[in-house]
């Protein structure tokens, strides 16, 4: 059961977080499978993933509840409990740039900044959601996140400071991931829907793409959206179990 797609320009590498598998498949970026990677079946639920270096992976783990290190050359696995004082965060998106790892607290639905160290920096939250976020995505000029309660999505500059918000909710039935496109156009993947629904930067509705199916073209249960560097607009499906990439 895949839930999250991780993309490596650097190696050409698409990277499937299979939860159900307790695995991480990579594949070519021609979609050739290369590899299925087990941790030497130490992983629990993992549920997404980043690379931080040539040798280290990090993966959100749910089995574990979980921040997890994985040295692949030294062949070492650390999992690390992340913690604001007395509270324990519960790992859901993760991403890292910079030296920042940016991790969803699915609790809370707010995004916790962590340095290397994985000392907590900074929290980014919705002043106005109702429930929190429950996806985000990094771009060169700042963070773009979703509420799925209040249907919302909402920009950060680089420094977490609050931008702008607009309501999606005329044409999503249930979001529940995001991706940033070209000219900045936000594209929301709804997952009740089963469709894509693309507004541009100031949250005016464009269009809606794609249907709810089994064929090839069509989504069941979708859970992310992700652009590769290609120009791909790769779609992962819970239901179907596979990623799909559409050309623009």
């Amino acid at each position: 059961m895949p839930t999250a797609l991780y993309v490596d320009a650097e190696r050409q590498r698409y990277y499937v977080v299979d939860s159900g598998g307790n695995r991480l498949l990579s594949f070519s970026r021609e979609g050739t499978f290369l590899l299925a990677f087990t941790a030497e079946g130490k992983l629990q639920i993992p549920y997404d993933m980043v690379r931080e270096s040539a040798d280290v992976i990090w993966v959100v783990e749910r089995g574990r509840n979980s921040l997890t290190s994985i040295n692949i050359k030294a062949k070492e696995v650390v999992t690390h409990i992340i913690k604001d004082g007395e509270r324990v965060l519960v790992p859901d998106r993760l991403d890292y740039k910079n030296g920042i790892f940016y991790v969803l607290d699915k609790e809370s639905g707010q995004i916790a900044l962590l340095g290397s160290d994985l000392a907590l920096q900074k929290w980014l939250a919705c002043p106005e959601c109702t429930s929190g976020f429950v996806d985000f995505k990094l771009t060169n000029a700042g963070i773009w996140a979703l509420d799925q309660l209040d249907k919302k999505v909402v920009q950060f500059d680089a420094e977490g400071k609050l931008i702008k918000q607009f309501d999606v909710g005329q044409q999503v039935e249930f979001p529940v991931s995001l991706a940033i496109g070209p000219a900045d156009n936000v594209y929301v993947l709804d997952r009740h829907a089963a469709d894509i629904d693309v507004f541009d930067p100031q949250g005016n509705f464009k269009y809606s793409f794609l249907a709810k199916g089994w064929s090839r073209g069509e989504l069941y249960f979708p859970i992310e959206i992700v652009f590769d560097p290609w120009g791909g607009l790769c779609v992962v499906e819970e239901g179907n179990g596979r990623v799909e990439v559409f050309g623009r």
